[in-house]
């Protein structure tokens, strides 16, 4: 029974660690988004380093798959955030404010 306990909280571990920081895409993504934020002539009215993105797609618990298009957060100073749709291609990168004040919550 204990055995039972323990290999539950490894596999829980696991779980919690597989799911903590970003992959390759998502960095980029994320980095594309504050690059973006910061160029445009309102970029004061964002917090850019509290960007945060939809992680990439999977297959099964481990396996990435190559993801195009993720959705970023970025806080606004004022409260609330502004979501930029970001579309990863082999030609470009294009950034563009998909819905203003969405909320700070992603879709996962």
């Amino acid at each position: 029974m204990r055995l039972l306990g323990a290999l539950a909280i490894a596999l829980g571990s696991i779980t919690i660690l597989a799911g903590c920081g970003e992959d390759a895409q998502q960095q980029v993504a994320r980095e594309e988004t504050q690059a973006h934020v910061a160029a445009l002539a309102s970029a004061n009215r964002y917090d850019i380093e509290e960007s945060h993105c939809t992680e990439s797609a999977r297959t099964g618990w481990f396996v990435i798959v190559e993801t195009e298009t993720f959705v970023c957060s970025v806080r606004r100073t004022s409260g609330g955030c502004d979501w930029f749709r970001v579309d990863l291609t082999r030609s470009g990168t294009t950034v563009r404010l998909a819905e203003p004040d969405a909320g700070c919550v992603l879709p996962e």
